[in-house]
């Protein structure tokens, strides 16, 4: 037996339309305690069914979650169905949708677009290797990765710091391209990056430019507490890190640029 069924029965015997519990209360029927999952995000009190358990619980019922608060500890349940039993109501429905193959298309689809609506909280885990003056590092150091990253270059404008955040697929590539605008030489046609970024950024080449780089295995992605790393060679993702970067730049106050190369 399911340790959500007494759930399911406290709902079935139910004669209310709506329900609204404390989880301490939901977790006084159970006998034990809900998980943690359950305290700290929505998606667990989705309505999806299928092979979670304890959506069934109260979907089995005749039953939705219709909204939840967690700030406050508290579900509310909405009745889906009033009188007869779980079992008629099943075979009448299998029987209805059995008929109309689109109307159980529809419904099967609206039914996880309920999970994938639920709000999603993605954050970001990284760790900076700091690369030092521009002036002062050659292309050649062993901390530039040979692949993809991002990389922020900060420089002092006035008090305040400034920054430009690159999402890249060639970190030496951009490297190189600053360090020859810096040094007034010419680049080929592959590192023009260093004219633009000195132009949008406000750089002044003579003054000292810091560098910091992500390298891939260096950035987690977090999904409603799942994460994993970041793949930085993969220009969507390495993307959206960058993003998140920059946001976090200007949340700190700080002026910045970001650039995707």
């Amino acid at each position: 037996m399911s340790k959500y069924e007494p759930l399911r029965e406290h709902l079935a015997r139910l004669e209310d339309v709506v329900w609204a519990a404390k989880l301490d209360e939901v977790e006084e029927i159970l006998g034990t305690n809900l998980p943690k999952s359950a305290r700290e995000h929505r998606t667990w009190w989705a309505n999806s069914g299928g092979s979670l358990v304890h959506q069934n619980a109260w979907l089995d019922a005749g039953w939705r979650v219709e909204r939840t608060d967690l700030m406050r500890d508290v579900i509310v349940f909405r009745r889906l169905r009033i009188g007869g039993t779980v079992a008629v109501g099943k075979s009448l429905s299998a029987e209805r949708l059995a008929k109309n193959p689109k109307r159980a298309a529809e419904k099967r689809l609206a039914k996880e677009m309920a999970a994938i609506r639920q709000p999603a909280t993605v954050t970001l885990r990284s760790e900076w290797t700091a690369l030092g003056d521009v002036h002062n590092t050659p292309c050649s150091n062993n901390s530039i990765p040979p692949q993809g990253g991002v990389v922020r270059f900060a420089a002092m404008d006035g008090d305040s710091v400034v920054t430009a955040i690159v999402a890249t697929l060639s970190v030496p590539r951009i490297y190189r391209g600053l360090r020859l605008e810096m040094k007034g030489m010419d680049a080929e046609d592959d590192s023009r990056f260093g004219p633009e970024l000195i132009e949008r950024a406000g750089f002044d080449t003579n003054a000292p430019i810091e560098c910091d780089i992500v390298k891939s295995g260096n950035a987690w992605l977090l999904t409603d507490g799942r994460g994993r790393k970041a793949n930085l060679d993969d220009q969507s993702e390495c993307y959206l890190v960058a993003q998140l970067l920059y946001l976090q730049e200007l949340q700190s106050g700080r002026k910045s640029t970001l650039l995707l190369r």
